[in-house]
C-alpha cells in the first residue's frame, strides 16, 4: 500500500505526487522534502514501493498518479530495479502527454546522473537487463522509453547543492509558483480591487484539505459584498454544485422566519431540497444542514451577518467535510468567534482604498471620466481625505457634485470636514441633507417601505403629496442613493440604515411620535398608547403572527396623518376606514371574516387601494368604495372570491389603473368602464369573464391591456380603435372561433401578443399599418396566412408564429428582426431568410411530427450562411438537407436540428456550445471544430450505432441520447471531461461501450432500455475481456468510471445481476428501478463513501449482497421485490443506528407484506419484539420516491 502522510487530503485534492525508491531515500531527502512541501500548504502524496503487497498498483496509488498536477521521480542508485518504480513512471508520463500542459514532470536526480537515467551508463542498463530475465522485452522497453524521455526534461541534480536544504527551498519554490492559481480580471467599473481579491483567495487556499472559514470584516459600505460577490464567482466551479451564496444575512434573519428561510435556501442550493418545506424551527435546520454539510465539500458565502449564532445557525455545528471554504462578510468582528475543533479561522480586515484608486473611483462619478479635470483637481484630493476614502461615501458625495458649480463643491468640503471619518452615518448623510423636503420624503419612505417594491404605485401617493416623485427619483438615482432594477427600488444597506436611523432619531424612546413605523413590535406598541399620533405619516401593521392582539377602529383612528396603511391580517372591530379620512394608499391582505365590517366610506381621499385575499369585499361593498373614492388613481383587486361583478365606475373618473386578478366568480365588467378617460393600464387575468363591453372602446388613453385565462366568447370590436394602445396581451380560453377584423387602427401599438386556438383567418394586412409595432406574437392560432404589408414595418424586432399549423409560407419579412420564431405543419415552401442579417435567434419548424401523410415541405437552406449575427438556431424540417454554410456561423452558441438529412453536414461552427440532434437517419460526423462544445443531445436517432470521441469531444460534460429506437450500440471514448451520461428509451440498444478512464463522469444514467445487457470496458482497461463475455451481467468497472457518484437505472428487464467491481471511493447513489429480471445486486461493500440504496419493483430480485458493510449509508430504500430472500442481519449489521430505512418486505408467499419506515435502531428493535406490519408502503416513502 501507498504510504501519505498528508493526513487532511482525500485522493482527489493532491497536487504533488513523489516518487522514489524507500531505501535509498525515504529517511532523509524525501521526508525533508515531503514535510517541506506540506509546510508550504501543498497536498503530497508519498508512495514507498517497499511498503507495498503484491504485484499490482492498487486503486488508491493510480488515483493517486492520475488525480495529481506536478510530479517529482527521485531517481536514486536502485530506482531502476524496482518495477514498481518503473510502473509508475510509465504512468506519470502518459498523464502529463495527455494533460495538455496542465500537469508536469520535476525530476530529482539523487545520487545518479542525468547519463545514468539515459541509459547511457551499466547503472540503469544492467537493472532493465535483469528484468527482462522475468518479464517480457514490450514492457521493458516501454520502460527504456520512459526512461530517455524524463531525462529530456530539465530538473536538479542534488549533488551540485551543498546541502538538501538548498536543493529542497528551490523545488518547493518552483512547485509553488506552478500551483498558483492566475487570477480573472474584474470588471472595469470596478476600482481597486484586484489585490483584495487575490488576497481573500489565497487565505481559502482551495488545494489545502482542511476546512477554513475567511472573515471579511469592516464598516459598512467599504466593499466588502462586492469583494465576496468576485471572489464567489472565481471559486465556486471547484466545488460544482456544492455552493451557495447567502446576501443579506443580518436583514432577512430579522424578519419573521428569515432564518429559517436561509436555512432552506442553502439546503435547497447544494443538493438537499428533500424535505426542507418541513423545516419549521430553526434547531431542526440547524440539524439538517449538519447532516448535510458533513460529507460535502462546499464553498458557503454568507453575507452581512450580525453575529456568531447566524453562522452556527446557516453552517451547522458538525464538523465539515475536509476541503470546505466558508466565506463571511461581516461589520461586527466578534461574528467570527466561533470555536471550531476542526475550522481554520482566517481574518481579512478591509481597508479603505488607496488614495489614487479613490481619486480615480469619485472621479467615474463626479466628472464621469477616469480623472478630474486641471481646475477641479486639488478639491477632489481633497474631498477624497474627508470622505475617509470610504467607497459608498465615495460614489454618494461624487454622485451628488456631478455637473454641480465649484461653490457647492466647498460647501460640501466643508461640511465633510466636520464629521468624523469613522462615522459613516455622518457622511451620508450628507447628501441626504442636500436633498430639497419632498426629496428627503420619498427617500425615507423607500428606506422604510419600499426596497423591492414596484416603483409606480409609490409614484401615484408621492403625487397626491406635492413631492414631486418624477424628478425626485431621478435626483435620488443620480446621488447614488437609490437604484432602479427591474422597476423595483433597489437601495444599498447603508444608505437603507441611514434612512432609517434618521427616522429613529426623530424620538430614539417613543415610536408613536416617529413619522413612519415599519417594525410589528414598534406598531402595536403604538397602538397599545392612547394619545394622538400626529407625526405619523406611514405605517406596516402585519399581524400574522399575533393571533391574540385586537385593534379597534379608534386605536387606528389616532394616528391622524396616515398617508399610508399596510394591513396584513390581524383581528380589527370598530368601523376602520372611517378613521382614515386622509389615508392615500392603503395595501389590505388577509383579513379575518369575524369582528370587522367595513364600511369604507370613510377612504374618500385614497389614491391607491388594494385589496388581496380579502373576501369581505363583495360587489356592494366595493360599489361603495368606487362611489366615495373619487380621487382613487388606482385600484387592484387580487383573489377576492366574494366578487362577482364589477362596480359602476362613474364615482372614480380619475382612475388610471384597474387590476382583476384571480377574482374567478367575477363574471361582468360593467359599461360604465368606458368613462375612465384617464384609464392607462387595464389587467384582467385568471376571472371568469364570458365578455367584455363595447365601451371599452372608449378609453381614449389606455396604453396596457392585458387579458389572460379568461373564458371569453368575444372581443368587442371597439378593442381594435384604441387609438393610445401601446401593449396588448390577450389569452383566451373559449372555443369559439374568431378572426382579427380588418382595420386595425392601434397606430401607437409596440406589442401585440396573442395565444388563442380559436383564432382562425388571416393575419389582415392592417397589421403593416402600425409604425412602431416593435413585437407580434402569436401562439397556437389559427391564423393561416401573413400578409405582404408586414414587410413593411419598420420597428419590428421580434415576430413568433408558434404552432399556427395553418400557415403554409412566408412573405418577405423586415430586416429589422432580431428574432423570429415559426412553427406549422402546414409549412409547403422553406422560406428564404437570407435579407435577415440582424437575427439572433431563428427557430422554423414544419412541425413534420404532427403532419398528415402526404405533405411534404420543399426547399434548401443554403441562404443559413448569410446569418451572421446567429446566435441560436432552431431547425425542426424533416429530409432537409443540413446546409454545409452553418459552419461559417461564427457567433452560433446553440444549434438544435431534428428530422434534416445529415449527411451533407460536415462541419460545425467552433463557437458552438450546444448541440441538440433529433431525428436524423445517417451516421453523425462531429468535426475536429467541436472541441468546444460542453453538451450535446442525441434524441430520435435511426441509427444502429453511434461512436463518440473524446479526442474531437474535448470539453463535452454533458450527454444525452434518448428514444432511439434503431439504435443497437453505442460507444463512448477518452471522454475525459464528461461528468453526466443519460440513456433513455433506447429499446434495441444492447451494448454501451467503454473505453479508455472516465476521470470527470459523475452521473450515469440507464433508462427504459429493453435489450440492454451490458457495460462494455474496452482499451487497456485489466480483466477487460472477461467483463464483457457474460450477458445480463452489469459491471461498475470502478478502475473506469472512477469519479462515478451516481448510478440510476430503470426499466432494463435483461439485467441479470448489478456489480460494483473494486472499490468506488465516490459512488454515493445506486438507484435500481423496475429491472423485472435482476436476480441480485453483488459487491456493494466496495461502495466506500455510499449515501443511498433504493430498489424497486424488482420482481425476482434475491439477493442483495454487502448491505450489511455500508457503515455510512444515510437511506435504504427496498420495496416491491417479492422475491427478496432477506436484506440486513440485525445482528451483525454495520448500518448506523441512525440511517434512514425504507422497506417493503416478504416473499412470494408471505401472508402479508410487512412495510417499515424509520431508522436502523427502530428497525432492530421492532425485529426484537417480533413485531409484524402489514399493508403498503408508507406514505412517507413514496412521497419520495416521488421526489427522486
Amino acid at each position: 500500500m501507498a504510504s501519505s502522510d498528508e493526513g487532511t487530503s482525500s485522493e482527489s485534492d493532491y497536487q504533488v505526487f513523489l516518487s522514489f525508491r524507500g531505501p535509498d531515500t525515504r529517511i532523509g531527502f524525501t521526508d525533508f522534502l515531503f514535510h517541506s512541501l506540506t509546510d508550504a500548504g501543498i497536498c503530497v502524496f508519498r508512495d514507498d514501493e517497499e511498503l507495498r503487497v503484491g504485484e499490482r498498483i492498487d486503486g488508491s496509488l493510480w488515483r493517486a498518479i492520475d488525480n495529481s498536477r506536478i510530479y517529482i521521480p527521485i531517481f536514486s542508485q536502485t530506482y531502476a530495479s524496482s518495477q514498481w518504480c518503473l510502473r509508475e513512471l510509465v504512468q506519470i508520463m502518459a498523464n502529463t502527454s495527455e494533460s495538455e500542459g496542465k500537469k508536469q514532470i520535476l525530476p530529482i536526480f539523487f545520487d545518479v546522473e542525468p547519463d545514468d537515467v539515459k541509459l547511457k551508463t551499466r547503472l540503469y542498463q544492467d537493472a532493465l537487463l535483469e528484468h527482462e530475465k522475468n518479464l517480457n522485452t514490450e514492457q521493458v522497453d516501454a520502460w527504456r522509453k520512459v526512461l530517455i524521455e524524463v531525462d529530456a526534461i530539465k530538473g536538479w541534480e542534488v549533488k551540485k547543492y551543498k546541502g538538501y536544504g538548498d536543493v529542497i527551498k528551490l523545488v518547493v519554490e518552483e512547485v509553488v509558483k506552478k500551483l498558483k492559481t492566475k487570477h480573472r480580471s474584474v470588471t472595469e467599473h470596478l476600482v481597486g480591487i484586484d489585490d483584495r481579491v487575490m488576497a481573500v483567495t489565497e487565505l481559502l487556499d482551495v488545494d489545502f484539505g482542511g476546512v477554513r472559514l475567511i472573515g471579511i470584516h469592516g464598516m459598512g459600505g467599504i466593499g466588502k459584498t462586492t469583494l465576496a460577490k468576485i471572489v464567489f464567482n472565481q471559486l465556486s466551479s471547484h466545488f460544482g454544485k456544492c455552493c451557495c451564496f447567502l446576501e443579506d444575512v443580518r436583514e432577512k434573519s430579522s424578519r419573521t422566519s428569515g432564518l429559517v428561510e436561509l436555512q432552506k435556501k442553502l439546503l435547497s442550493e447544494i443538493g438537499h431540497p428533500v424535505g426542507i418545506q418541513n423545516i419549521d424551527e430553526i434547531d431542526y435546520g440547524t440539524k439538517r444542514i449538519g447532516e448535510a454539510l458533513r460529507d460535502k465539500k462546499i464553498f458557503i458565502v454568507l453575507d452581512d451577518v450580525a453575529n456568531s449564532e447566524q453562522v452556527e445557525r446557516l453552517v451547522g455545528r458538525s464538523a465539515l467535510y475536509p476541503g470546505s471554504r466558508i466565506l463571511i462578510t461581516t461589520r461586527n468582528k466578534d461574528a467570527l468567534r466561533i470555536i471550531r475543533p476542526n475550522y481554520q479561522i482566517l481574518e481579512y480586515e478591509m481597508e479603505v482604498m488607496s488614495s489614487d484608486c479613490a481619486l480615480e473611483l469619485f472621479s467615474r462619478h463626479a466628472f464621469n471620466g477616469d480623472s478630474p479635470s486641471d481646475d477641479y483637481k486639488d478639491l477632489s484630493r481633497e474631498i477624497i481625505s474627508a470622505t475617509g476614502r470610504l467607497p459608498l461615501a465615495i460614489e454618494v458625495i461624487g454622485s451628488f457634485l456631478f455637473d454641480k458649480r465649484q461653490q457647492i463643491w466647498k460647501e460640501t468640503l466643508h461640511k465633510l470636514g466636520k464629521a468624523p471619518h469613522k462615522d459613516v452615518f455622518g457622511k451620508l448623510k450628507i447628501s441626504y441633507d442636500a436633498l430639497s423636503h419632498e426629496e428627503k420624503q420619498i427617500f425615507l419612505d423607500i428606506a422604510c417601505f419600499f426596497i423591492g417594491e414596484h416603483i409606480m404605485y409609490a409614484i401615484y401617493m408621492w403625487k397626491d403629496h406635492h413631492f414631486f416623485p418624477d424628478t425626485g427619483v431621478d435626483v435620488l438615482i443620480s446621488m447614488s442613493l437609490v437604484k432602479i432594477k427591474e422597476n423595483k427600488f433597489w437601495m444599498h444597506d447603508q444608505v437603507r440604515d441611514l434612512g432609517r436611523e434618521i427616522i429613529r432619531r426623530e424620538n430614539p424612546i417613543n415610536p408613536g411620535e416617529r413619522s413612519r413605523i415599519w417594525t410589528t413590535e414598534e406598531v402595536i406598541n403604538a397602538i397599545k398608547t392612547n394619545e394622538i399620533k400626529k407625526n405619523v405619516q406611514a405605517l406596516n401593521l402585519d399581524l400574522r403572527n399575533e393571533h391574540e392582539f385586537f385593534i379597534r377602529s379608534e386605536d387606528i383612528g389616532r394616528f391622524q396623518n396616515l398617508r399610508y396603511l399596510k394591513l396584513n391580517s390581524g383581528t380589527f372591530k370598530g368601523e376602520l376606514a372611517n378613521s382614515l379620512t386622509n389615508l392615500s394608499w392603503i395595501v389590505w391582505s388577509n383579513p379575518p371574516h369575524l369582528f370587522f365590517k367595513p364600511t369604507i366610506t370613510g377612504l374618500k381621499n385614497a389614491i391607491v387601494l388594494e385589496f388581496s385575499e380579502n373576501s369581505s369585499i363583495d360587489d356592494s361593498k366595493l360599489q361603495s368604495l368606487i362611489k366615495v373614492a373619487r380621487r382613487l388613481k388606482v385600484l387592484s383587486i387580487e383573489r377576492c372570491c366574494s366578487l362577482k361583478r364589477s362596480p359602476d365606475f362613474s364615482g372614480c373618473p380619475n382612475l388610471e389603473r384597474l387590476n382583476f386578478t384571480g377574482c374567478s366568480n367575477l363574471r361582468k365588467i360593467s359599461g360604465s368602464i368606458g368613462k375612465l378617460k384617464s384609464l392607462i393600464d387595464l389587467k384582467i387575468w385568471r376571472c371568469g369573464l364570458k365578455d367584455l363591453p363595447e365601451e371599452i372602446g372608449n378609453l381614449v388613453n389606455l396604453k396596457h391591456f392585458s387579458i389572460k385565462q379568461c373564458p371569453l366568447k368575444k372581443l368587442p370590436d371597439s378593442i381594435w380603435k384604441l387609438k393610445s394602445l401601446c401593449e396588448f396581451h390577450l389569452d383566451n380560453m373559449s372555443t369559439i372561433s374568431w378572426e382579427l377584423p380588418s382595420a386595425i387602427m392601434l397606430q401607437n401599438l409596440e406589442v401585440l401578443q396573442i395565444y388563442s386556438l380559436s383564432l382562425k383567418g388571416r393575419l389582415p394586412s392592417a397589421i403593416g399599418r402600425l409604425p412602431f409595432l416593435r413585437i407580434l406574437c402569436l401562439f397556437s392560432t389559427g391564423i393561416s396566412e401573413v400578409p405582404e404589408t408586414i414587410s413593411t414595418l419598420p420597428c419590428l424586432e421580434t415576430l413568433e408564429l408558434s404552432n399556427c399549423d395553418a400557415i403554409q409560407g412566408l412573405p418577405t419579412l423586415p430586416t429589422s428582426l432580431n428574432n423570429l420564431k415559426v412553427s406549422s405543419k402546414s409549412l409547403r415552401v422553406i422560406p428564404d431568410l437570407s435579407n435577415l442579417t440582424n437575427l439572433v435567434m431563428l427557430d422554423l419548424s414544419d412541425g413534420y411530427s404532427q403532419r398528415q401523410e402526404g405533405k411534404t415541405c420543399f426547399g434548401d437552406l443554403r441562404w443559413i450562411g448569410m446569418l451572421s449575427k446567429l446566435n441560436k438556431l432552431h431547425l425542426t424540417l424533416l429530409s432537409i438537407p443540413a446546409p454545409f454554410e452553418l459552419a461559417s456561423l461564427s457567433q452560433l452558441k446553440e444549434l438544435h436540428l431534428s428530422g434534416l438529412d445529415l449527411r451533407t453536414l460536415d462541419q460545425l461552427p467552433a463557437s458552438l456550445l450546444y448541440l441538440r440532434l433529433s431525428k436524423f437517419n445517417s451516421a453523425v460526423s462531429l468535426s475536429s471544430k467541436s472541441e468546444n462544445l460542453s453538451r450535446l443531445n442525441l434524441s430520435s436517432c435511426q441509427v444502429q450505432e453511434i461512436q463518440l470521441n473524446g479526442l474531437q469531444l474535448q470539453n463535452l460534460t454533458e450527454l444525452q441520447l434518448m428514444g432511439s429506437e434503431t439504435l443497437l450500440r453505442f460507444g463512448l471514448s477518452d471522454m475525459r471531461k464528461l461528468k453526466t451520461v443519460e440513456v433513455i428509451d433506447c429499446p434495441k440498444l444492447v451494448e454501451i461501450q467503454f473505453a479508455g478512464v472516465f476521470e470527470s463522469l459523475k452521473q450515469l444514467t440507464l433508462w427504459i432500455c429493453e435489450s440492454l445487457g451490458r457495460l462494455a470496458y474496452m482499451g487497456d482497461v485489466e480483466s477487460a475481456n472477461e467483463l464483457i463475455i457474460e450477458e445480463g451481467r452489469l459491471i461498475l468497472l470502478s478502475r473506469v468510471l472512477n469519479k462515478l457518484r451516481r448510478f440510476n437505472i430503470l426499466g432494463c428487464p435483461r439485467i441479470l445481476q448489478i456489480q460494483v467491481l473494486d472499490t468506488s471511493e465516490l459512488l454515493e447513489s445506486i438507484r435500481v428501478m423496475q429491472c423485472r429480471h435482476l436476480r441480485s445486486v453483488c459487491g456493494l461493500s466496495n461502495l466506500k463513501k455510499p449515501e443511498i440504496i433504493f430498489i424497486w419493483c424488482c420482481d425476482e430480485l434475491r439477493v442483495v449482497e454487502g448491505l450489511d458493510e455500508l457503515e455510512f449509508l444515510k437511506w435504504l430504500a427496498i420495496a416491491e421485490c417479492p422475491s427478496l430472500e432477506g436484506f440486513i442481519n440485525v445482528s451483525t449489521t454495520k448500518l448506523l443506528n441512525d440511517c434512514s430505512m425504507d422497506v417493503c418486505y416478504g416473499g412470494k408467499f408471505a401472508r402479508a407484506k410487512k412495510t417499515f419506515s424509520g431508522s436502523v435502531q427502530s428497525y432492530k428493535n421492532n425485529m426484537a419484539r417480533e413485531a409484524h406490519g402489514s399493508g403498503c408502503v408508507s406514505k412517507r416513502f413514496f412521497s419520495l420516491w416521488r421526489f427522486t
